[in-house]
């Protein structure tokens, strides 16, 4: 483990209602059992690790309104999430990008329709369960958008195998133009659509107002997560960590790096208010029906969930205050044995 610099880490203020779903413990209950059933986790040690990183109460936060089978799923998505980053990050794919590429090649395939081969482990028996249950109640539009922003993400996660491959630390525009991807986020801003039982007309969606609340809301959660993820990353030597980026680009301390993705949050935040105003006036202009104004304005309360939720998760959560080192990760590259 690489000694960690000194750094202090003030309160960030997130300024949205703290909810919970109320059916967080059945959740958990159901996660468990199911990444237990598809041997995601197996032995002591990956279940307590799986315990104490809590999924199911991330999502509980994230969607403190879904319905318990909305909320199940979405658990089981955002553990998946979270085991393949992992391969990624902490395990031998982490470090070829030969492999990751075949993990991206593969995942993506699966999601489109791909049978599962004969080499298919835990990792992609896993997706094609949730590729399976989301299809029976998404549409083929809301379907077509979250598998492209899952490719999105995969083709990312690879972006990030080989800059570390080449110890290419990325300049923070680059940085910042990757991040939601690295970190999920645009297939679980769908999600919120998904347990809305709503999706957002076109009119809204390509937005310019809409777009904005999208773009700022996933920078608070990607600017929170590498505050609060910050110590965690640089014990295990990772550098894909935008106040690690700011760093090293700008030859500043790390205090003032994180200071500067400290306002980064604020001025995020002042934008996504500004643009939730400017979405209100055209909602007035378009005149919709009183069912669609209230459905998008549920989206996008979905999103202010999802800023306070996921730092509410993260402060309690065992991923970022107890890091796991690489050689502690299982690998289940053997599942891309062709």
């Amino acid at each position: 483990m690489e000694e960690v610099p000194h750094f202090r880490l003030p309160s960030l203020n997130i300024p949205f209602p703290s909810r919970i779903n109320p059916f967080v413990e059945e959740a958990i209950e159901h996660t468990t059992l199911w990444a237990h059933r598809m041997r995601l986790v197996e032995g002591k040690a990956s279940a307590a690790r799986f315990r104490g990183e809590s999924y199911a109460r991330l999502v509980a936060r994230l969607y403190p309104e879904a319905s318990f089978l909305d909320l199940a799923l979405a658990a089981d998505l955002n553990s998946w999430f979270h085991v393949y980053d992992d391969q990624f990050e902490l395990a031998e794919v982490g470090r070829d990008p030969d492999l990751a590429r075949r993990w991206a090649d593969k995942a993506d395939a699966l999601l489109r329709g791909a049978p599962l081969d004969r080499s298919a482990g835990p990792v992609l028996r896993g997706l094609a369960d949730i590729r399976d249950r989301f299809q029976i109640y998404a549409s083929e539009a809301w379907w077509n958008r979250f598998t492209d922003h899952f490719r999105d993400c995969f083709e990312t996660a690879v972006w990030e195998v080989e800059n570390r491959v080449h110890g290419r630390i990325p300049d923070p525009d680059a940085y910042v133009q990757h991040k939601l991807n690295i970190a999920y986020v645009p297939p679980s801003f769908d999600v919120v659509e998904f347990v809305e039982h709503f999706e957002l007309p076109e009119v809204i969606r390509e937005s310019s107002a809409y777009r904005r609340l999208i773009h700022e809301a996933g920078h608070v959660v990607v600017c929170t997560n590498d505050l609060i993820g910050l110590r965690r990353e640089l014990s295990q030597g990772e550098f894909h960590n935008l106040v690690i980026v700011l760093r090293y680009d700008a030859g500043c301390s790390l205090q003032e790096a994180v200071e500067r993705v400290i306002d980064t949050i604020a001025r995020r935040i002042e934008d996504f208010q500004a643009a939730k105003k400017e979405l209100m006036a055209l909602l007035d202009t378009l005149g919709l029906r009183h069912n669609t104004r209230e459905g998008t304005m549920r989206c996008v309360v979905g999103l202010e969930h999802w800023m306070r939720g996921y730092h509410d998760w993260a402060l309690e959560s065992q991923r970022f205050s107890d890091p796991v080192l690489r050689e502690q990760v299982e690998s289940f590259h053997h599942e891309l044995v062709d």
